[in-house]
């Protein structure tokens, strides 16, 4: 969450489609319209409205429906945030955030392109009431407040969605987070390196090993196993980025129990070595 745009009288502000980035827009008051690439139709959008794209797809935010010609913003800095000035006055003004992952997150992949909300949910109100106090005045400590909001924001967005949006039709990790076979994914997920093998993960379900493998690939698209070695690699794809420990070390420490193993697995899923995917810095 880094960027404020006040936007006022003729303004057009067009933005491009991101790679492996989520892009996340607030509008904390006034109105106007959204263009999405794809789209014949504009969109109202007004106070309150959330409106959330997984994997970045191109949009233009117009003063109307024609989303016309964009104009280049005036920027400043103005505590954790880029103030984006374009048009006169301030007829709508809102946060901007990104999140950035790697191709394989799941999480993201499983969302449709474009996902809308409204701050009158509870906790995203209280989200964003703490961003506005932050933006209006700086103190100390406020670029890791900002941070730690925005992770917090994104964890409520999807939360809020899967409340909202009952019926939608998810797919991978999300579809599954529908059934029952949910009851083992905070295990898998909070600590892949436990051992996990189908005879406890009948018992976590709930349900028989036959009906364990069926729903696992119906809905998660995965068998139970290559679900776990799935997460235990993203796991330490994000070790792989963020820590200096040897190859092995983050092999073990996410439930492999060789660096061979590891390696040729990890090369499988992300197409390189994973001193590679390091060296890349996790470009795949």
């Amino acid at each position: 969450m880094d960027v404020q745009c006040l936007l006022g009288g003729q303004w057009s502000v067009r933005h491009e489609t991101l790679q492996r980035e989520g892009l996340v827009h607030i509008v904390t008051s006034g109105n106007g319209y959204l263009c999405i690439d794809g789209e014949t139709s504009p969109r109202p959008v007004s106070t309150g409205d959330i409106v959330f794209f997984p994997r970045g797809l191109g949009h233009v935010l117009s003063h109307d429906g024609k989303c016309g010609e964009s104009l280049q913003p005036d920027m400043r800095q103005h505590g954790a945030f880029t103030v984006k000035q374009c048009g006169n006055g301030q007829d709508m003004s809102l946060f901007c955030a990104r999140f950035r992952y790697d191709t394989h997150a799941d999480l993201m992949n499983g969302l449709p392109e474009t996902v809308f909300l409204n701050i009158a949910h509870p906790s995203l109100q209280y989200v964003v009431s703490m961003l506005q106090l932050e933006s209006k005045k700086p103190l100390t400590g406020t670029v890791s407040m900002v941070n730690a909001l925005s992770s917090v924001l994104l964890v409520l967005i999807l939360r809020a969605y899967l409340e909202q949006d009952k019926d939608v039709e998810l797919s991978g990790v999300l579809k599954g987070g529908r059934t029952n076979v949910w009851d083992i994914y905070p295990k898998v997920i909070d600590k892949p390196e436990d051992e996990c093998n189908v005879h406890k993960m009948v018992a976590a379900a709930n349900m028989s090993r036959a009906q364990l493998m069926r729903r696992f690939k119906s809905r998660v698209g995965l068998s139970p196993h290559a679900f776990v070695n799935h997460i235990r690699l993203q796991k330490g794809a994000l070790l792989l980025k963020k820590n200096p420990d040897s190859v092995l070390s983050v092999a073990l420490s996410v439930g492999f129990q060789s660096e061979t193993h590891f390696g040729k697995a990890f090369k499988r899923q992300y197409h390189v070595s994973p001193g590679q995917y390091r060296k890349e810095g996790g470009q795949k």
